[in-house]
């Protein structure tokens, strides 16, 4: 006579030690729970694994939830879901993972209509994670927008590894059975044919169309009627017309030898997400002298009190505007900024360019700017770090972060800066930080070093 596991329900401890408050999502491969961790005291995000009787024996089913903690543990990057366990209770897989407050890219797309920059500046995240993850031999496999979680924070994290292949071991699935999702499946995988980090690519390229054009290209009435569709069909024409759509089509080629490379794909996306400048104005001839460029209204009063209060009152896209106006005089535009909170000011710098955004964090101190950019999205922290260059004002900015901060967003910094920048800390975590970054970013490194 067999016992059947208690069921999962919010207010269960797992271990003693898991407190389950709430389900965040459930698939075909499990559920994943919101839980405290009372030993920590920290919220995390715990998956429990469905063993079913049917199908697959139960022995692969588990063999795959240790394979998903293997393809996570391999990879450390900022996009890439962090693992902190895994464990067996009452029968059942469990992973023990980073907590993500936010929701899907498939729940934001729901909601509104993404515009091609900021659909661009998450498939750039994404991207990152999975040139990672290839870098340590992992091929995702599903990659699709419900398993692109995009935080609150603006962080973007690539989950549900559960079909993961790792280079080298044997396959789990049996030739009767394939897993994952079809409508998103790249046409080497229907067909049997060895499998590269093209796959994922193409992954990625159904998953920026669907948030583009707000529908799958691919997705029939039947499954048979999708899996021909995917391998035969061409890529419906484009209803938003743009940069955006070019870079889906060179993803979206049948064969994976012609399909857009991970590199150029990025250089793509970068200048996609990047910020539009104004055109500009043309040159007329004029019967007096050009006047210098006037501070936007409200920023040019005789009090910075009363220019960051102005500052306060705009939209964060125009204050950056605004600020990035007043790049002629930086040490008042700075001055201005370290009046505003720290979240406040950070959401301004957020929007301004990288190189107006370095100028005023060069006049502010190392523990303000690094307060200013804990709230700024990973990569433009980036971007604005790779703007100060190999500089002290750089160096101090990292010093000034914390280290799992620092980490995140040197691994969107050029390799020669970062090694530059390392080089030049005296704050004792050069190796702590060299050792925190992925594979693919420290070989980078060593090349530039």
């Amino acid at each position: 006579m067999t016992t059947e596991a208690p069921m999962a329900h919010p207010g269960r401890v797992i271990r003693d030690r898991y407190e389950l408050r709430s389900q965040l999502g459930r698939g075909g491969m499990g559920t994943v729970w919101l839980a405290m961790d009372r030993t920590l005291g920290r919220l995390v995000a715990l998956k429990e694994i469905s063993l079913t009787p049917y199908g697959e024996r139960v022995e692969v089913q588990r063999a795959r939830a240790l394979r998903e903690a293997r393809s996570l543990a391999r990879i450390r990057h900022p996009a890439i879901a962090e693992i902190y366990d895994v464990f067996e209770e009452d029968g059942s897989p469990w992973i023990v993972m980073v907590y993500v407050e936010g929701g899907s890219l498939d729940d934001l797309m729901r909601r509104r209509p993404l515009p091609e920059p900021e659909i661009a500046a998450v498939g750039r995240d994404v991207l990152a994670g999975l040139t990672a993850a290839h870098a340590a031999h992992v091929l995702h496999r599903d990659v699709k927008p419900a398993n692109i979680l995009v935080g609150r924070d603006g962080n973007v994290v690539l989950v549900d590894f559960g079909i993961a292949h790792i280079a080298g071991e044997s396959g789990l699935t049996s030739h009767s059975i394939m897993l994952g999702t079809t409508e998103f499946m790249a046409p080497e995988r229907i067909d049997g044919r060895a499998v590269g980090p093209a796959a994922d690519l193409w992954s990625l390229g159904i998953t920026f169309f669907c948030a583009l054009e707000g529908y799958s290209p691919f997705r029939r009435e039947s499954p048979y009627a999708t899996v021909y569709a995917v391998c035969n069909d061409d890529l419906p024409p484009p209803r938003r017309r743009g940069p955006l759509y070019d870079v889906i089509a060179g993803l979206l080629r049948k064969d994976p030898a012609l399909r857009m490379g991970a590199a150029e794909l990025d250089r793509r996306l970068a200048a996609i997400a990047a910020p539009r400048r104004p055109e500009p104005p043309v040159e007329r001839p004029r019967s007096r002298p050009p006047q210098p460029p006037q501070t936007p209204p409200g920023l040019h009063g005789s009090s910075l009190h009363s220019a960051a209060a102005a500052l306060a009152a705009m939209a964060p896209g125009a204050a950056g505007q605004a600020l990035d106006a007043m790049a002629g005089d930086p040490s008042r535009a700075a001055g201005v900024l370290a009046l505003l909170p720290a979240d406040q000011a950070g959401r301004v710098v957020g929007h301004m360019t990288a190189g107006g955004a370095a100028a005023l964090l060069r006049q502010l101190p190392a523990s303000r700017g690094a307060s200013i950019l804990a709230d700024v999205a990973d990569r433009v922290a980036a971007d604005i770090l790779n703007a100060l260059g190999a500089t002290p004002a750089a160096v101090r900015l990292v010093e000034a972060m914390t280290t799992r901060r620092a980490r995140r967003v040197l691994e969107y910094v050029p390799p020669a800066v970062t090694a530059a920048l390392l080089r030049a800390t005296t704050d004792g975590r050069a190796d702590r930080l060299l050792a925190g970054l992925s594979p693919a970013v420290r070989a980078q490194i060593a090349i530039a070093d």
